[in-house]
């Protein structure tokens, strides 16, 4: 089973699994790591590999912006990690598709079905009125 950890600015990693975990159930062999206000990118290194270090398989990193301080320091951790995967743009549809076939599909087509459910959950609704043709009498 791939690991997970979800890696965001604030609180939304362990509000991310928390909403996740309402749909799909509890998720084992899964950590998150907030990146707080004030936290030196020391510390955050720290955490991250620690948490790493608690996790089994190929760990799959999902964090919230390309380019963020916590893309850029699990990119740091890159050669000490090479079976590491970082995905950014973390969502509930992304989760949910990583958190129910982690144990089925091999790395590839998980990145690839994980990555497409994070796009196709993107949505917007535009209320549409009903044309003449649409209305009962």
């Amino acid at each position: 089973m791939v690991g997970v950890i979800i890696c965001t600015h604030g609180n939304s990693a362990p509000e991310l699994l928390k909403s996740a975990e309402m749909i799909c159930g509890k998720q084992e062999n899964c950590q998150t790591v907030s990146f707080k206000e004030g936290e030196s990118l020391e510390q955050l290194k720290s955490e991250i590999s620690e948490k790493i270090s608690q996790l089994k398989g190929t760990v799959f990193c999902l964090t919230d912006l390309k380019g963020g301080t916590p893309f850029n320091t699990l990119v740091s951790l890159l050669k000490s990690n090479p079976e590491m995967e970082i995905i950014t743009g973390v969502n509930i549809p992304m989760l949910l598709e990583l958190f129910i076939n982690r144990s089925q599909l091999e790395k590839e087509e998980l990145l690839s079905r994980i990555t497409e459910a994070g796009k196709t959950g993107i949505y917007r609704y535009q209320d549409v009125e009903p044309s003449a043709d649409d209305e009962e009498f």
